[in-house]
This record gives structure tokens, sequence and C-alpha cells, in this order.
């Protein structure tokens, strides 16, 4: 582990950590009509200081004389800070923590890896198509030195990979599948490829004869107020993600949760083996653990050193060049015992929700809006029509409303600002949600 501790030995404040970050990123991309190969490295020292308050400063050059700069940089810039702030007591830490890469991203196996997929795609597909199937690996080794004592280290493998279809028939259509995990290429490698292939080229296909939801209850005029909603796991999982935003410590607002009957149960793990948003100690150093967010015991917040109170766990901090704030690692809604079938045959009417193009939250409204990349009607316990553009509006309180939760989780890589992470869910059903 390298010694950068004599950069915290001059520094009069509260507190101080000093972190090596090294970073390495590969890229390959195969599309229709191009194919691209990108990579990078970069090194940097990043210096963080609390005196009165949290005060940053990093470079890219590792020369002694440039980490003591930056050292004082961040010392200024936390004596300039108006609000004096505190850390929640936490254990130091020792230890170095490397997780395992199985097969390496080479070059000739990624790209023979695309060139497959690519190749199963067409044979599946009767239909104009364009496709872009785009493969990444990230390296990551980060060092973190504290004035507590803490020194340790941890190396991030992360692999995912993008697939798109583009598909023509009556109209423009499109389809998307995000895979991936820690590790190697064999997170890409234990995949039921068929099974993928299968579904992207019906959703791609059917997206081109889909219906716009604005026609929705001219076609269907049962399908007005709420109704029942089936989301697949990928548009659970974003709902998911969405509600861990709300149990966030620095936004948190109990009124939304207050009273809650909680059908499900919201598990944030940043230790599940092999997962995207996996990490042993958080971004303060302080080591990881299971959380249930929302279940029968309640609510339990996602905290940093900065907003837990004696008596809550912090370890859900993330922020390197900046103050670090609460988020999840790998969220997910918990298995139930309704199976797939189960789950359609109980429901008459309604509407099934497929893939994920946008998730989003409003904050001070206790609000969820989801945006599947596709949408089927259920009418007498069929899938019928396909539809695009839906909008499914959720708030906090429909919690309570999921009356159905499938028996199997499958979890999807996701970025929330910057940071790797982890959703997923199992099929589930909303039983009154708006949809537009």
């Amino acid at each position: 582990m390298e010694d950068f501790s004599w950069v915290l030995e001059n520094i009069p404040a509260k507190y101080s950590d000093v972190r090596i970050l090294r970073h390495r990123f590969v890229h390959f991309a195969l599309r229709t009509d191009s194919s691209d190969f990108f990579q990078e490295e970069w090194s940097r020292v990043i210096c963080r200081v609390i005196s009165n308050g949290y005060g940053v400063a990093s470079t890219d050059k590792l020369d002694r004389s440039s980490v003591e700069r930056v050292a004082l940089l961040a010392l200024r810039n936390a004596r300039l800070c108006r609000q004096s702030i505190e850390l929640v007591d936490v254990n130091s830490e020792k230890g170095f923590v490397e997780h395992p890469v199985i097969e390496e991203f080479e070059a000739e196996k990624v790209l023979g890896l695309l060139k497959f997929l690519d190749g199963e795609i067409r044979a599946k597909t009767s239909f104009p198509i364009r496709t872009e199937l785009i493969a990444s690996h990230c390296q990551i080794d980060s060092t973190l030195i504290t004035s507590e004592g803490s020194e340790i280290r941890e190396k991030t493998p992360l692999t995912d990979l993008t697939i798109y279809i583009f598909s023509r028939g009556l109209a423009q259509g499109f389809s998307s599948k995000i895979i991936g995990g820690m590790g190697g290429l064999e997170a890409l490698r234990n995949q039921q490829w068929e099974e993928i292939v299968e579904d992207l080229v019906r959703r791609a296909s059917d997206s081109t004869r889909a219906k716009p939801s604005i026609s929705l209850h001219f076609t269907y005029p049962y399908l007005t107020g709420r109704f029942k909603v089936i989301l697949d796991p990928e548009a659970a999982g974003g709902f998911a993600h969405e509600i861990a935003h709300f149990l966030e410590a620095d936004v948190y607002q109990e009124r939304f949760f207050k009273g809650l009957n909680y059908g499900i149960k919201l598990i944030d793990n940043p230790l599940l083996e092999g997962a995207y948003g996996s990490f042993y100690w958080d971004d303060e150093g302080v080591r990881s653990k299971e959380k249930i967010l929302l279940g029968k015991n309640g609510i339990t917040l996602l905290h940093t050193r900065l907003t837990a109170k004696k008596g809550s766990d912090a370890g859900n901090a993330r922020g390197i060049l900046h103050k670090p704030r609460p988020m999840a690692s790998n969220v997910y809604i918990g298995p139930s015992d309704w199976s797939k079938e189960e789950i359609f045959a109980d429901t008459q009417n309604g509407i099934y929700a497929e893939g994920l193009v946008r998730a989003e939250c409003k904050i001070d409204e206790g609000r969820i809006e989801i945006e599947p990349e596709i949408a089927y009607v259920l009418k007498s316990k069929e899938l019928t029509t396909p539809i695009r553009n839906l909008k499914i509006i959720c708030s906090i309180k429909d919690i309570s409303r999921i009356d159905a939760v499938g028996t199997s989780i499958q979890l999807r890589p996701s970025y929330e600002k910057g940071f790797a992470m982890s959703e997923g869910a199992p099929y589930l059903r909303i039983n009154g949600a708006i949809c537009r």
C-alpha cells in the first residue's frame, strides 16, 4: 500500500484524508456501419479536510510538492465554509481487498463476443435493423489513508455490455438491454443469451407497430384513473432505485412514509458478490453492510458520517471529488411467492410494462415517474396492443398498493451521478397506478 500518510502530518484540522485513485477504462463498440476502440488511464490524488466545513482539492500530479500544495488548498477551502460540521464516530479500518477477474477483458475475446451476438440478433430478425453493441471494462484502484488511522485499498473491476436494436416497420422501433457486473469478461459470459436475444428482437418488432399512449383511453375506455400495472424486473428495478432516493438521509421527508403499510422489502446490499455496485468500504472508508431500507420493522435511511447520528449507521457515502452524500449501492426489492405466470393469470385488465427508458423522482412531491421501453394492454388476461411513450406515475404512498411480488430478482447495472450501482426486482404488480 502506498504511504502518503506524511501528507496528513501537518494539517491542523478536525479530520483529514488523502486518496490515491487510479482508473483504467477500455471500450469496444460494434455498430452496423462502424466500429471503434477507446482506452484511457489516469491517476489522481485527492485531499479532504474538515476544519470548519468540508474542503476538497485534487491533482493529477503525484510528486511531493504538488500533493502538499493540494493538502493546503483543501485546508483553505474547509476554512472558507460558514457552517461547522462534525463526523459521527466509526471504527478505523485497515486492509486490502481485490475483487477477482476470472477472464481478462481481452480485445479478441471481446470482439468475438460482440460479433457472435450481432450474428444471433440478425439471424432472428426478418425486418430491417441497425445494431449497436458497446462493451466496457473499468479497473478502479483506490487507496485511502485518514487522520483517524484508517489505511485501506480496494481494487474493483467492472464490466458491462449495452445492446441497442433500431428497427423499421410501420414506424421506427427500438429495444435495448444493459448487462454486466463486477469482474472481467465472465460477467458477460454467464448469461442466457438465447432468451435475451429473443426478447430484444420481439421488443424491437413490437415497437414498430406500437400505438402512442395518448390514444389508449379512446381505444380502451376502461383504462382511466388508476388500474393494475405489472412491471417487469427492469422497470421494477427502476422503481426500486427511485424509492431509495427518498431514503437518502439528506433529503428524507417523513411525511411521505408516515402510516404506510410496507408490502415490500427494499434492500441495499453493497456486499452482493459479483454485483455492479458492490464495495467493501464506502467513500469515507466505512465498512459496508446490508441494510433493509423498507420492511416490516420500518425504515432505515442511507447515511454518510455527515448525516448519521449516534445510533445510526453510516456506510453509504459516495463522493470523492466533493463532499460525499448518501446513495444506494445494489438496491432491490426482495422476492416473494408469486410466480410470473400467477401474476399475469391473476390480472384481468391493465398494463404490462417492459424494459426501462427513464425513471425519475420528484423529491418534494413524493412522486415517481417510470417510462418503460414498451408496454402492452392486458385485456381478459391476454397481452394485446403494444404501447410506446407510456408514463407510469406513482406516489410514495402507492408502495402500499403493491399486491403481488415475484419469486426471482434480476439486477441491472446502472450509474447514479457517476457512481456504479445496480438496481433490481422481481416481477411486481401495483394495484392502482396512473398511466399517461
